[in-house]
C-alpha cells in the first residue's frame, strides 16, 4: 500500500503544536520574571505558525505576496528569534550583545530583500531561499552553544544535536529542490519535501522543549553557586567548606594520605574598616581571596567561613612543608596589600595550621586545633603562622 502525506494536515498539526509550545513559553516569559529569551522564543513559535499558515493559504488565497513573501518572512524569522533567544539567554557583554544584534539584523535584512527579488518566478524560489538561509542559522546556533559555559551540558548537547539535525534537514530541503528544477520527477521530490515536513515538526517540538530545559538547568546550577558560595568572594561558604572538609577527612583515613587544614584571620580587620570604610574592607577581602586561588592548587579547599576568617583544606603528600606554603600566602597578602585604592592599609594576616594524625577522630578535631594555633599566632604578634604540636601517641 502506498504511503500517502496529506499535506493541509501536516500544516495544521505543525500550527497548533508550534501555537502550544509558543503558548507554554510564553507563560514561562510571564512566570520567570519576563526573562527574555523566553519571549523571543515563544515568538519563534508564532513565527513559524504564521508562516506556515499563510503558505498554507495557497489553495485557496491568489496571492503570491501573502502566500509566498509574506509566508517565508516569518519562516525565516522563526529561526533568528530563536537564535536570538539564545544570546539573550548567554548574556553576553554589552559591546558584544550590540555587535550581535546588529549582525542580526543584517541578516534579516539581506533575507528579505533577496527574497523580494526572486519569489515572484515561482514559490519554489523561496522555499529554497528559507532552507538555505534557515541552515545557515542553525549552523551559527550550534557554534553559539559550543561558546555557552553552561553546566550541566547535557542540555546543550542536545540542543546541539537538535540544531544540526535541523541544518541539515534544511540542506537537504535545498538539495530536493535543486534535484527538481534539474528535472527530477516533480512526484518524488514533492514527497520527500513531505517526508521533511515531518521530520522539521518533530525536530521542531523538540527543540522548543529543550530550550527551557536548557534555561531551568542553568537557572538550578545559579542557585546552586549561590547557596555554595561566599556572595562577597566566590569562595566556599562555611557549610560547604565543611562538607566537603569531611569528605577530604574521610578520603585522607582511608587511603592513608597526608591532609593539613589552615585558618586564616586578616590582622586588625576592624580598624581597617573603621579608619578607610567597609568597601575599601571588602577589596581586602576580595584580594586574599584572589590570592589564595592563585597560591594553592585546584584540588584544595578554600572557604570564608566568617566576617575575615578564612578556612584551607590542603591535600598535601609526604614532601609538602605546609610551613613554606603558608609563608608564602601571607608574604603574598603583605606584597599584594600594602596599598588598596590609593590607600596605606598594610594588610595582613595570621594562620593557624594542623597535619593530620591519629588523635584526630573528626574534621572538626582538625578544625579546633587549627583554630587554637590561629589564636597563638594572634598573641606572637600577628602577621605570622603557628601549628599545632604534636603529642605523644600514648602507647
Amino acid at each position: 500500500m502506498e504511503f500517502e502525506v496529506h499535506l493541509p494536515t501536516l500544516l495544521l498539526l505543525s500550527v497548533a503544536i508550534n501555537l502550544m509550545i509558543g503558548a507554554l513559553l510564553w507563560a514561562i516569559f510571564r512566570l520567570r520574571s519576563r526573562q527574555d529569551c523566553f519571549r523571543l522564543w515563544a515568538l519563534a513559535c508564532g513565527a513559524f505558525a504564521a508562516g506556515s499558515l499563510l503558505a498554507g493559504a495557497r489553495a485557496f488565497l491568489d496571492s503570491q505576496w501573502i502566500t509566498v513573501f509574506l509566508a517565508h518572512g516569518f519562516l525565516g524569522l522563526s529561526p533568528l528569534l530563536v537564535l536570538a533567544g539564545l544570546q539573550r539567554f548567554s548574556g553576553q557583554a554589552p559591546g558584544n550583545s550590540r555587535r550581535f544584534r546588529y549582525a542580526l539584523r543584517a541578516s534579516a535584512v539581506g533575507y528579505c530583500l533577496i527574497l523580494l527579488f526572486t519569489f515572484h518566478d515561482t514559490p519554489l524560489n523561496a522555499r529554497f531561499l528559507t532552507a538555505l538561509y534557515s541552515a545557515a542559522i542553525f549552523s551559527f546556533a550550534v557554534y553559539h552553544l559550543s561558546r555557552l559555559d553552561s553546566t550541566p551540558s547535557l542540555p546543550r548537547r542536545i540542543l546541539q544535536v537538535l540544531f544540526t539535525a535541523h541544518g541539515v534537514l534544511m540542506m537537504i530541503q535545498a538539495l530536493v529542490i535543486c534535484a527538481g528544477w534539474i528535472g527530477i520527477n516533480q512526484h518524488e521530490t514533492g514527497f520527500v519535501l513531505r517526508i521533511i515536513l515531518i521530520n522539521h515538526i518533530l525536530l521542531a517540538t523538540a527543540t522548543v522543549l529543550a530550550l527551557p530545559l536548557l534555561a531551568f538547568t542553568q537557572s538550578e546550577q545559579r542557585l546552586r553557586i549561590m547557596a555554595e558560595r561566599d556572595g562577597l568572594t566566590g569562595l566556599y561558604n562555611r557549610r560547604s567548606l565543611f562538607r566537603d572538609g569531611i569528605q577530604a577527612f574521610k578520603k585522607a583515613e582511608q587511603k592513608q594520605v597526608p591532609l593539613a587544614v589552615l585558618m586564616m584571620d586578616l590582622d586588625y580587620f576592624k580598624q581597617i574598616n573603621d579608619r578607610w570604610g567597609h568597601a575599601t574592607g571588602d577589596a581586602a577581602l576580595c584580594l586574599v581571596a584572589r590570592i589564595l586561588k592563585q597560591e594553592l592548587r585546584d584540588d584544595d579547599i578554600v572557604g570564608r567561613i566568617g566576617g575575615e576568617e578564612f578556612a584551607i583544606i590542603l591535600n598535601i603528600t609526604a614532601e609538602d612543608d605546609i610551613r613554606l606554603i603558608t609563608r608564602r600566602l601571607l608574604d603574598a597578602i603583605v606584597t599584594n596589600g600594602e596599598e588598596m585604592q590609593g590607600l596605606p592599609v598594610s594588610l595582613s594576616a595570621s594562620i593557624g595550621g594542623v597535619e593530620k594524625a591519629d588523635r584526630h577522630k573528626t574534621f572538626a578535631d582538625m578544625m579546633n586545633e587549627a583554630d587554637s594555633a590561629l589564636y597563638n599566632a594572634k598573641n606572637k604578634g600577628r602577621n605570622r603562622a603557628e601549628f599545632q604540636q604534636l603529642t605523644p601517641e600514648i602507647p
